[in-house]
Parts: C-alpha cells; sequence; structure tokens
C-alpha cells in the first residue's frame, strides 16, 4: 500500500475465528455460511516512517527514567517540606525565648 491509498481487508470465518472459534457467537471448527461471521476492516495507511535513535531511546528509557525519577522526587520533596516545618517549629520557639529573656532584664 501506499500512504494516503485505502483498502477494504475481508477475512473469512475459517481464517478469522481458527479451530477455537470465538465463545460463544461462533463455536469452534464450524463452517460459517451467515456472511455477518467474515470480518471487514476499512484500512487506510496514514504514513510510513523509521524511528530515528533519539525516538527510540525516548521510547525505551525515558519511562524507565521516570519511574526510578518520580519517587525519589517526591521523597526529596518530602524530606524538604518536614525539615522546613521542623525548622520553623524551633525559629519560633528561639523568638519566644528571647521575648522572654527581653523581659526578664527589664
Amino acid at each position: 500500500m501506499c500512504v494516503g491509498e485505502k483498502r477494504r481487508v475481508i477475512i473469512p470465518p475459517h481464517l478469522a475465528y481458527g479451530k477455537r472459534g470465538s465463545p460463544p457467537a461462533v463455536p469452534g471448527n464450524c463452517r460459517l455460511c451467515a456472511s455477518d461471521a467474515m470480518l471487514q476492516f476499512d484500512v487506510e495507511l496514514v504514513g510510513l516512517s523509521r524511528a530515528s535513535h533519539w525516538q527510540k531511546l525516548t521510547n525505551d528509557v525515558l519511562p524507565l527514567l521516570c519511574i526510578g525519577l518520580i519517587p525519589a522526587l517526591l521523597g526529596l520533596i518530602g524530606y524538604h517540606l518536614y525539615h522546613k516545618a521542623s525548622s520553623s517549629q524551633g525559629a519560633k520557639k528561639r523568638l519566644k525565648e528571647e521575648k522572654r529573656n527581653k523581659a526578664k532584664k527589664k
């Protein structure tokens, strides 16, 4: 087929369903006379392209990197938020103590 070409593909029942059939609608090893048992597809070839090295690398490596990096990134964000929350409580305590010390000195 060429790009942009359209074809109708008709697959007969013995090739479409095989020995096992497609239970319960089509039993195995049967001779079908009904025309609706044939598979018909209208196909259009949109385009052909060969994947470049970078496309292959992106499709193969990027998902694996994301599987590893996303949990690590979430862990770092969680650590940062925990550290920020715990340090701000310490800073508040220090400010209160300084105010008390200033009040005692007066």
